[in-house]
């Protein structure tokens, strides 16, 4: 592999793009299916989240080994774009029918439908996230140069997520004589799916043709050659890294906070907070990516002074802190008591400076270590080494979600008598609250906590990759690159 210095503007742009798909998808999904299939189309919160806990557990177990086989495919569009391409042109059609249920189905269709365009939604995006999040390991090599990559990534993804969550809420859910709350009313849903659906797809394409001049391939003849145990040796050899294992774990009980917070959400703001106006609603999750926006260059500023483990560790401890103070200060009864629009405004800006470092800090830490394997074993993995994380990733958000499902059923009583039944509160708002923030706060803390002993700083990462560069001739001459088991 080709090893750059410091990679132009245009190149990080190009990438950057290719994140919208995924956090458009990812925000909308957190903010709106539990709520959705719940509380309008009346399929119990329990059913709910262990349609989903399904669908990302197949996704967990399929995405090492979308990364092992673009790590090693060879095609003339490149062995990412191979996959990025079909993998956009699914997702948008497959989000779309995710939202689109015929409002005649009773709830066993209304639980296949669920599972069927889920289990699409998730395959198809799979199919793209990990190839994409592959490439932009190989595209940046330099320990800051990466860090920045990744936060133009972000920039975008942000972009994206502020799109759809500030615009879902404005142009889909404002007031009309129909309901007493918007958000509980069907029609919405469908145009929601198209509007956002399409763009998934479009930026999606946009990316992998923009890109395609960046192709790479995997070892000659690796394909023709493949052996399961091959892919199954090489993720188990990749998660024995040390330094990967702090990352993954870490990774896994963020997104288990994130997404067990964000299912909680709309809950949160309609039956704990009392904040029912489109408007309101828009603007507070405006205010969280505005506020992401600008702690993205805040976080590329310290990238250059401090080290990625310190940085993380002072962007999550804060986070678990405000999250924390939604439930503790606000509600009947608390501090600031119900429908505080200027507090909750003025507490998701400042969650959106702390949060975004995770979306440009812990990728590029798994870069780093993608070298450090190179170092040991001579192969570049990284599909591999992404579609472990992503595997994490995807078996938290499920039992985040398929947990959230079943303590609103047990304790909070949260579900619809029928389709359109209209608004029905839980009988205990107070673990509404709790759920929202003090929960997700503590296993944030865990997450952590649990990259202190992460060893790969600035000076050992340029270490591995001076060495890396003096290997590259003798690499770059061989006549056939080392199998993975004689490596392994």
């Amino acid at each position: 592999m080709v090893r750059a210095t410091h990679l132009p503007l245009s190149v990080k742009l190009l990438y950057g793009l290719g994140d919208m798909p995924l956090t458009i998808t990812m925000v909308l999904f957190g903010l709106f299916t539990l709520f959705f299939y719940n509380s309008v189309m009346g399929l119990p919160a329990s059913l709910v989240g262990a349609a989903i806990f399904l669908g990302l557990v197949l996704d967990a177990l399929i995405d090492p080994y979308i990364g092992y086989r673009s790590d090693i495919a060879r095609h003339r569009l490149g062995r990412r774009h191979i996959f990025m391409l079909p993998g956009a042109l699914a997702l948008g059609p497959s989000f779309f029918l995710l939202f689109s249920p015929p409002r005649s189905l009773r709830p066993a269709g209304v639980f296949a439908w669920l599972m069927v365009f889920w289990l699409a939604v998730r395959v198809s995006g799979a199919v793209y996230r990990i190839p994409y999040l592959s490439m932009g390991a190989e595209l940046g090599q330099d320990y800051d140069d990466r860090t920045a990559l990744f936060a133009v990534r972000g920039l975008f993804g942000l972009i994206g997520t502020a799109f759809a969550a500030g615009l879902s809420f404005l142009l889909f859910f404002s007031s009309n004589a129909q309901a007493a709350d918007p958000k509980l009313s069907y029609d919405a849903y469908p145009r929601i799916g198209a509007l956002f659906g399409g763009v998934v797809t479009l930026t999606g394409v946009a990316a992998t043709l923009a890109t395609s001049r960046y192709k790479t391939f995997g070892a000659e003849g690796a394909g023709r050659d493949f052996r399961q145990r091959d892919f199954l040796r090489s993720a188990a050899a990749s998660f024995r890294n040390r330094s990967f294992r702090r990352i993954w774990w870490s990774f896994v009980l963020f997104f288990l906070a994130v997404v067990f917070n964000a299912s909680m959400a709309v809950n949160y703001f309609t039956w704990y907070a009392r904040t029912s106006s489109g408007r309101v609603m828009s603007a507070i999750q405006i205010s969280f990516y505005v506020g992401a926006l600008i702690g993205v260059f805040l976080w590329i500023a310290l990238a250059r002074r401090s080290e990625k483990r310190t940085i993380y560790m002072c962007s999550v401890l804060p986070l678990a802190a405000l999250m924390a103070g939604a439930t503790i200060f606000i509600g009947d009864g608390h501090l600031l008591g119900t429908g505080p629009a200027a507090v909750l405004m003025a507490g998701h800006f400042a969650a959106g400076i702390f949060a975004s470092a995770v979306w440009v800090v812990p990728p590029a830490m798994a870069a780093d270590v993608v070298d450090q394997d190179e170092l040991e074993t001579g192969l570049r993995r990284e599909g591999v080494y992404f579609g472990i994380l992503n595997l994490g990733d995807k078996f938290a958000a499920g039992g985040a979600l398929l947990l959230s499902g079943a303590l609103l059923n047990l304790f909070a009583k949260l579900s619809a008598v029928a389709p359109g039944s209209g608004p029905h509160p839980p009988a205990d708002p107070g673990l509404i609250g709790v759920l929202y923030g003090v929960a997700p706060a503590v296993i944030l803390i865990v997450a952590a906590l649990c990259v202190r002993s992460y060893g790969l700083d600035r000076a050992t990462v340029r270490s591995i990759q001076d060495r890396l560069a003096r290997r590259q001739p003798a690499v770059a001459n061989s006549p056939e690159p080392a199998r993975a088991e004689e490596v392994l």
